[in-house]
């Protein structure tokens, strides 16, 4: 079952500062239009739907709304239905305009991440306010076909001063932003040849020790398809609160 609606909404809350957009515009019905020019990630330029089912009389206008914002922006047009369970009459009026489903994820909750005692010494552990030529090399590597410049002179700088920005080594990398109760991880990549190696719980729990005394409870989003992921995440305490996809309107 979903998490409960006030829940529901305060992780929404949280990940909107978690991952922000330089532009942002609320629009009629609860929808917030989002613009990174720069960046193409949908997570960063699709409009977010409103946390309540919709009217069917107000599809058409907000999809319009959403349309127009994407080519004042020159951005992709597209929705993230969030959460999911609450837009069965938007979902089924996407489907009919033959808009694509892309990037099924589930959003996550446990508690911090945080074992006693402190993990042990030698994992090369750095901790920044801000993403440094190294961070973004390793995330190049661990996690390839990111664009890592856009995201530099975007959503990361946006964080700058306000996350964390963690490294192990040159093997594995993780982004912390506490928003309200809620820490937010983000980007969390293991080098392909050294997973399974407890880089991943490592990461977590540096994230979590970051923010210990900010915030009470965690969140992640994880692609549904991923399921080495989820079972790492569900080993440390994490269960599914909701879930949402991504809708691309088709080219015209």
């Amino acid at each position: 079952m979903p998490a409960p609606a006030a829940t529901i909404a305060a992780l929404e809350r949280a990940a909107l500062a978690g991952w922000p957009a330089p532009i942002q515009r609320p629009a009629p019905g609860g929808w917030l239009l989002r613009a990174t020019p720069g960046l193409d990630r949908g997570r960063s330029n699709h409009a977010l739907t409103p946390g309540h089912e919709l009217d069917p009389a107000d599809i058409d206008p907000a999809l319009k709304r959403v349309h127009e914002f994407a080519v004042e922006h020159g951005i992709t047009t597209g929705v993230q239905v969030s959460p999911l369970h609450r837009h069965d009459r938007l979902m089924a009026a996407l489907d009919a305009r033959s808009w694509t489903r892309q990037w099924p994820t589930l959003v996550l909750t446990g508690p911090l991440v945080i074992s006693a005692p402190a993990p042990a010494p030698g994992l090369g552990l750095v901790i920044a306010d801000h993403a440094d030529e190294t961070w973004l090399l390793t995330w190049d590597r661990c996690e390839p076909g990111r664009d890592v410049a856009g995201h530099a002179a975007t959503v990361f700088r946006l964080l700058r001063g306000r996350a964390a920005f963690v490294r192990l080594g040159t093997s594995a990398v993780g982004i912390g932003v506490p928003a309200g109760e809620w820490l937010g991880m983000f980007c969390l990549a293991v080098d392909p040849g050294r997973r399974r190696a407890g880089l991943g719980t490592a990461l977590a729990e540096a994230l979590s020790r970051a923010a210990a005394g900010q915030v009470r409870r965690a969140y992640l989003q994880v692609e549904e398809s991923n399921f080495a992921a989820r079972a790492l995440y569900e080993r440390l305490g994490f269960s599914e609160a909701y879930r949402y996809c991504h809708r691309v309107a088709a080219a015209r």
